[in-house]
């Protein structure tokens, strides 16, 4: 995770962790993150497996929906969460 990592807090009104936003999807397995499109978070979860690209990741989900494939796309971005 030494990609173009930026120190970040998704919303300022809010008490949430802080995050850093990382670039390269390929070492994140087994971490927890957020997905994001635009200022807004679309989804959280930990991060199961990701291609030898890069480029799609799984994410395993608390709920009724337990996995979702994410690909990565203009305007999608991904975040890992610091735990203090």
């Amino acid at each position: 995770m030494q990609d173009d990592m930026k120190d970040s807090t998704p919303d300022s009104r809010f008490d949430k962790p802080q995050s850093k936003r990382v670039t390269d999807w390929r070492p994140l397995v087994g971490q927890d993150v957020q997905i994001w499109r635009g200022n807004k978070i679309v989804d959280q979860g930990r991060v199961e497996a990701v291609t030898a690209d890069g480029k799609v990741l799984w994410l395993k989900q608390l709920g009724a929906i337990e996995r979702r494939l994410v690909m990565k796309e203009p305007g999608t971005g991904l975040r890992v969460r610091l735990i203090p």
